[in-house]
């Protein structure tokens, strides 16, 4: 068996590092440009062209998903929510604690 020389060492050596960091790299890329877009002034001027004061502009933990559903009196199938006694937020199904208020929810 011949032995690979120090080039072709140094070769897979850089592959084998690009095959472990370059996944984590492009995953960490997409998260933050997640979050750049989630921050993006075009989703709160969006907002504020739906009728939203300066008060309830969209804040990072909205689900967008749902407001535009709520907005428009649609209710996925299989969704929904829970509904906090104490202030009213609706909450994702499953959650022992408000969003909103953080008073724990009734496990009805």
């Amino acid at each position: 068996m011949n032995d690979p020389g120090p080039y072709a060492l140094v070769g897979r050596l850089a592959v084998a590092a690009f095959v472990m960091i370059a996944p984590t790299l492009c995953f960490l890329g997409l998260v933050r440009g997640l979050e750049r877009l989630r921050d993006d002034d075009l989703v709160n001027e969006w907002a504020r062209t739906r009728g939203y004061d300066g008060d309830r502009d969209i804040t990072p933990s909205d689900d967008v998903l749902s407001t535009l559903a709520t907005e428009l009196g649609v209710e996925g199938e299989g969704s929904s929510t829970v509904q906090c006694s104490a202030c009213g937020t609706l909450n994702q199904p499953g959650v022992s604690y408000c969003h909103g208020c953080q008073n724990q929810l009734s496990s009805s």
